[in-house]
């Protein structure tokens, strides 16, 4: 096939007008990086509209993509912009979209640059001006709480950041990132900036800005180019004035397989085994924040074929999964995990995934459903693989039930990867070494980050997962139905060959991947319930 036979109708036009012009015309614009000038002067609104990119250059001249033919006589105004002569290549209309949202998603931050010139009385002009979904890459011309507010969000994204904390002192407001699970203080702005600030993020997420005395919710998506961010906004009355937390929800962040999640091979083999049976019940556990989610939505995506039926019921829904039907919880309108369930049931599945096990209602319901012959996932808060069935007695549920029916329990945690450009050989102390309850004689790759600008001088970047995988073998189904407690499950499993999350984790620390620091900070608690 030709290049021509893929080009659309208006691709022809342009191809036609380059051919005529003696110009140049790209069927893939490839590497080439935008240019610096181009990004800072011209708005993305208009780069958008007019399919126009500057691309990096040190000759005088400039060159400027096109993927319009009607945007060519907006040339002269781009160079009058610019102070540059400009060189025109044209390029297909979606390479060159893509390439606007890629250069202006990448652009470096003018947040501390914008802090440092604010002034009250510019920031309380059009506050209240919002538009239905917010791109945080069009900061052009906008008000300066709005831009100021605007780059926060784009910055944290940025970062890979879960969560914006805005959250008022005596004498300033500080805003910190999460970033792999750790607070970052990021910025600090003026105190007279606080009540502008905290109102702009409650009119993006439709909250009362004049009602400061109780907490509130709110929820908004916004937009960074091509990208999509969900935000679940919650403010809180404090002594210095409210404060606010943002969780960031990136819609377009990619999904990980199983193989991804940084399971061992023998946990990893057993559970894909365990996620292809035809019927029962595998609970995932862990804290908030620990990659439960994550775990569900690659386990689905391992069995989701086109001859079973899979739906999931979410709070919220965090990633959208191909082939799947995901339904909102929402128990203000009376939609809980349980009158969801009851009605999923209707709906001929083979496949349920019910976000979270929270009372006795839900926790039956899912477990009948198991019993009936579906395949059915689920999520608990507890510290370790035992306590999960210690929870489900706890709620109420008859043993003989819990034990005809649950077939595993996978606990996990997240810890910070050693970064991958500062990270060195590193010789742990004695001391360092019993955190974990090792010896002196113990060998391995031990790594640890030294600190560079990649990882914010963390030494750490992204996570791995540690894991817990409980089966519930004959003895195990024994215990539960005997009522044993959490202890007595946890010594009989490992006694099978269940790997505690500290041992995975020790295993992880012995191949360099991360350090004894974060498995005794985040295993040290999952080992003693």
């Amino acid at each position: 096939m030709s290049d021509t036979a893929v080009l659309s109708e208006s691709d022809l036009k342009l191809q036609s007008l380059a051919e005529s012009l003696g110009l140049e015309f790209l069927y893939g614009i490839g590497e080439r990086p935008p240019s610096a000038v181009f990004i800072r002067k011209i708005p993305i609104r208009f780069a958008r509209q007019h399919c126009l990119l500057g691309l990096a250059d040190e000759e005088e001249t400039l060159p400027v993509l096109i993927g319009k033919v009607e945007s060519w006589p907006l040339l002269d105004i781009v160079s009058r912009w610019l102070k540059r002569p400009v060189l025109p290549i044209f390029a297909r209309s979606a390479h060159v979209f893509a390439a606007i949202n890629t250069a202006y998603q990448q652009q470096e931050s003018q947040t501390q640059d914008l802090v440092e010139t604010l002034d009250r009385d510019a920031v309380l002009a059009d506050l209240d001006k919002i538009a239905p979904r917010e791109d945080l890459l069009d900061t052009h011309g906008r008000a300066p709480v709005i831009r100021l507010v605007n780059l926060i969000f784009f910055d944290a994204v940025k970062a890979r950041a879960s969560d914006i904390h805005i959250q008022p002192s005596e004498e300033e407001l500080v805003v910190r990132f999460r970033i792999d699970g750790v607070l970052f203080d990021t910025f600090r702005l003026p105190k007279k900036l606080q009540d502008e600030v905290v109102s702009r993020v409650k009119i993006i997420g439709h909250m009362n800005i004049a009602e400061k005395r109780l907490p509130q919710d709110g929820r908004a998506t916004v937009q960074m180019g091509d990208r999509l961010i969900d935000l679940r906004i919650a403010s809180l009355p404090s002594s210095h004035g409210e404060r606010v937390v943002l969780r960031l929800l990136d819609k377009s962040a990619r999904l990980y397989t199983l193989n991804q999640l940084g399971m061992d091979q023998e946990i990893l083999t057993t559970f894909r085994d365990l996620v292809h049976l035809e019927h029962g019940l595998i609970l995932v556990t862990g804290p908030t924040g620990s990659g439960k989610s994550t775990t569900l939505y690659a386990a689905l995506q391992a069995i989701n074929t086109v001859d079973r039926n899979a739906l999931t019921l979410e709070d919220p829904i965090e990633y959208q999964l191909e082939g799947i039907s995901q339904t909102q919880i929402n128990e203000k309108k009376g939609l809980t995990f349980a009158r969801g369930l009851r009605n999923i049931l209707r709906q001929d599945p083979d496949i349920i995934m019910v976000g979270e096990i929270r009372d006795q209602e839900t926790a039956i319901m899912a477990i009948q459903a198991a019993l009936t012959g579906h395949m059915v996932f689920s999520t608990l808060h507890t510290n370790d693989a035992a306590g999960a069935i210690t929870r489900l007695l706890d709620l109420g549920i008859e043993p003989y039930l819990v034990a005809s029916s649950l077939i595993a329990v996978l606990a996990q945690r997240l810890v910070r990867k050693n970064c991958p450009q500062c990270a060195a050989a590193f010789e742990p102390t004695e001391a360092e070494l019993m955190q974990l309850g090792l010896t002196t004689d113990v060998q391995g790759d031990f790594q640890k980050g030294t600190g560079c600008e990649f990882c914010r001088q963390s030494g750490y970047h992204e996570r791995i997962g540690l894991f817990e995988l409980l089966t519930v073998e004959p003895s195990i189904r024994k215990l539960i139905q005997d009522r044993a407690n959490a202890t007595t499950i946890r010594e009989e499993a490992s006694s099978l060959g269940m790997r505690l999350l500290r041992d995975d984790g020790i295993g992880k620390v012995l191949f360099g991947q991360t350090t004894i620091d974060e498995v005794a900070r985040i295993a040290s608690r999952a080992v003693v319930e």
